[in-house]
């Protein structure tokens, strides 16, 4: 997998219905991790669940959709799917199955293969997804559908 870390990335999405929460908790928890290590305090119990809280909390602001370049960028947690635009058939909304109200962006590749995002329109504040109202959520569909285009 190509890295994409060198060029500029652009995030076509906002942050997640709780990414200020996030910011906050990444925030606080650096403070304090670098007051204990500052202060010599490198066996203190909660040292290891500050930098666990501190992760988490800082994979849930880099949630969303990036482009870079000509690729896609998928990122959910500490993990992160590149797609090449030109190898991508369509960009579809999806109801996500088993859940009510609930509607997905979803990649279909050109071989065939779907893959959801965490990007969607959800009427729960504690959904994982990151939240748009449909109108953007179709304006971003049209977007990535103008970069593909561009791509191929």
């Amino acid at each position: 997998m190509p890295s994409v870390s060198v060029r500029r990335s652009k995030r076509l999405t906002p942050l997640p219905a709780l990414g200020p929460l996030y910011l906050v908790l990444v925030v606080i928890c650096g403070v304090l991790v670098v007051e204990a290590l500052a202060a010599g305090r490198y066996a203190e119990p909660r040292l290891i669940p500050l930098l666990i809280i501190f992760g988490a909390a800082y994979a849930g602001t880099r949630q969303g959709i990036y482009l870079v370049g000509d690729q896609l960028v998928l990122r959910l947690g500490l993990g992160s799917s590149v797609i090449a635009l030109n190898r991508v058939r369509e960009f579809t909304l999806r109801a996500e199955p088993g859940k009510a109200g609930r509607r997905l962006l979803w990649v279909e590749l050109l071989d065939g293969t779907q893959v959801p995002t965490s990007v969607g329109v959800s009427r729960n504040l504690f959904s994982p997804v990151v939240r748009m109202p449909f109108e953007k959520l179709v304006a971003l569909v049209e977007q990535l559908d103008t970069h593909r285009r561009q791509a191929s």
